[in-house]
């Protein structure tokens, strides 16, 4: 049973990520383009280039899910109630 927060909340967080995962392929493809108007491309440069999109892309659809998962194990660690109190 889902609330009407939680699923305007699923939506903005998917749309976030979709928007994100656009914007670093547009960088990716902008500094491509612009290395490549300057000087010659190498197969290196390309590469590192495309790495670096692709690790940003992996870091931007996962960081929502490792955040989740932190904050449902922190109750594990550090108790939701007062210290000094009885559970």
């Amino acid at each position: 049973m889902a609330s009407n927060l939680g699923n305007l909340l699923y939506g903005v967080l998917l749309w976030i990520r979709w928007v994100g995962l656009i914007l670093i392929a547009i960088v990716a493809v902008g500094l491509l383009i612009s290395d490549g108007a300057k000087t010659k491309l190498s197969p290196n440069r390309i590469f590192v280039v495309a790495a670096s999109a692709l690790l940003a892309a992996v870091m931007i659809w996962v960081t929502p899910t490792l955040i989740n998962y932190a904050r449902k194990d922190a109750n594990m660690y550090v108790p939701n109630y007062p210290v000094g109190t009885y559970q």
